[in-house]
């Protein structure tokens, strides 16, 4: 039974307040029906006075030897890949014990303080992990920073708050975006393992830029809670790694239903075993190459030339390549574009969280993202800026109809992916059309920020957003500046283990000794 409570009780609108609601939502109110509506929902409170009282169920920790550290000092981290250096053990055994872990700044570690890449104040304490940590920690790796990231995770490299996370393999080129630090952190050596979030490519373009490995999943089939979402649809969380065998060993302990998740997928998804597809080959699979991935959306000829070098070692691998082609392929940015600034701007509206899902929410998190929104609104991204006053535009002055068309091209989409991969076993196209590109050394002003944000990086990684397909990047050699240049597998909803089978192959075939060697320089200005 709980006490009767004197004070404390939730305090009802005035009618100017209530008058003020009814005009957002463009309800015709008069002075005396605001007067009466304040009054009925004044009255209407006492069931949210309720919730109050009930106790909300808690998560424990299930690893609790935490220090959550301190910022970088200076020189210690020579490629600005870290937000904070901290310590979080997980398991003593298990498949990734003594191997550690960088997660990106916007996926939850309990006690550890979530910037999100921004300056907007208070930061986000989680109290709880995210469950893709939960599943590392459990299996014994050990989590030593929160790694730099695009402010709110819009941006290529350059838009954080902290400053550019530089690329190991050359400290004048961008490693990409968003989960910046996190390629730069594994391409340098400072950890075995690292997690991205990626909603247009922001795992696999700093994984590809890097000569990383990196794998966005099938949607759903890594669980997205303690993620700072964008849209519930778009978002996926996924290793980075120097490796095949380390990619398959980390998406097989983070892939997996699990109740707090906050993604919708028909049945519950379940994990693979990636890693045993090692030694299998590719004699005789049948790989589609995508048309309009190459010349039509604007690939260098660097890019081309180490896509096609890519294309000959597959087939020396005894894979059957032909062309395939998906119509839509050119437009899924401008797809994107609508879902996703429709899909921000609910989030931002929402506290943080987005609407219509059946996910645990971590309430002091939620209010962080408010006070955030309310007290930093200024200190938001100007991108995001931008799309939260273009949304309000488009839905005064054309009904918010550009949403709604963009959702059915964006299931066309994903038709038309599916035809492409019904008689072929994978496709593939180059990761990112162009290598890194060179990092101001100044500051910009927003306009010239917005002229560099380089969306054509995405238009090869995007679209396996939208449709939810499982995409692997590879690294394929190099182009210009001796930068490298990526190759992506991409595979049928949850046929994640046919891309390791042909990424093993690939891998074990290819010559990266250039890319192991610039590594190797990385790891010594570390040391």
């Amino acid at each position: 039974m709980f006490p009767t409570r004197a004070t404390g009780r939730l305090r009802g609108p005035t009618a100017e307040q209530v008058a003020a609601y009814a005009q957002r939502h463009h309800l015709p109110l008069d002075a005396a029906g605001a007067e009466r509506m304040a009054a009925i929902i004044t009255g209407g409170l006492a069931t949210y006075d309720r919730v109050d009282e009930l106790e909300a169920p808690s998560v424990p920790l299930r690893h609790t030897t935490r220090d959550p550290g301190r910022a970088p000092l200076p020189g210690e981290d020579p490629f600005n890949a870290v937000v904070r250096f901290c310590e979080v053990r997980g398991a003593a055994d298990g498949p990734l014990a003594g191997r550690t872990l960088a997660v990106k700044d916007c996926i939850a570690v309990a006690g550890i303080p979530t910037t999100n890449g921004g300056r907007r104040v208070p930061y986000a304490v989680p109290t709880e992990d995210a469950v893709v940590v939960e599943r590392l920690l459990d299996a014994g790796a050990t989590i030593t920073m929160k790694t730099n990231m695009e402010d709110l995770a819009l941006g290529l490299g350059e838009a954080s708050f902290f400053g550019a996370a530089r690329n190991p393999l050359d400290p004048r080129y961008a490693t990409g975006g968003s989960s910046s630090g996190s390629g730069a952190a594994v391409a340098a050596g400072m950890v075995d393992l690292a997690l991205g979030a990626d909603e247009a490519g922001s795992v696999r373009i700093p994984a590809a830029w890097c000569g990383l490995v990196g794998m966005k999943a099938t949607h759903g089939l890594v669980p997205s809670y303690g993620l700072s979402y964008m849209d519930h649809t778009l978002d996926h969380i996924g290793p980075i790694t120097r490796t095949v065998s380390d990619n398959a060993l980390m998406l097989e302990v983070m892939a997996g239903a699990d109740w707090r998740d906050p993604q919708w997928v028909r049945a519950d998804p379940r994990s693979g075993a990636y890693g045993a597809t090692a030694g299998r080959g590719i004699e005789g699979m049948r790989i589609g190459v995508i048309s309009e991935a190459l010349a039509p959306i604007g690939c260098s000829d660097d890019v081309l030339e180490a896509f096609a070098a890519a294309e000959a070692e597959l087939t020396a691998l005894g894979a059957v390549l032909e062309p395939v082609s998906i119509p839509l392929w050119t437009d899924a940015w401008a797809i994107e574009s609508a879902t996703i600034a429709f899909g921000l701007h609910a989030m931002v509206t929402s506290g943080g969280q987005g609407v219509g899902h059946m996910g645990r929410i971590d309430v002091e998190t939620m209010a962080a993202s408010v006070a955030q929104a309310r007290l930093g609104a200024n200190d938001l991204p100007p991108f995001l800026q931008i799309m939260l006053l273009t949304v309000e535009h488009m839905r005064d002055a054309y009904l918010g109809i550009h949403f709604s068309k963009g959702q059915n091209l964006r299931l066309e989409l994903r038709r038309q992916v599916a035809a492409a991969l019904a008689n072929v076993d994978l496709l593939i196209t180059p990761t990112i059309p162009s290598v890194p590109f060179e990092l101001a050394n100044e500051a910009l002003s927003d306009d010239e920020m917005g002229a560099r944000m380089g969306i054509d990086a995405v238009l090869n990684t995007c679209a396996l957003d939208l449709t939810g397909n499982p995409a692997l990047t590879v690294p394929a050699g190099t182009g210009a500046h001796g930068l490298p240049v990526g190759l992506q597998l991409i595979g049928r909803h949850f046929e994640e283990e046919r891309i390791y089978q042909a990424a093993f192959a690939f891998e074990e075939a290819h010559d990266a000794a250039p890319l192991a060697a610039a590594a190797a320089a990385a790891e010594g200005a570390i040391a």
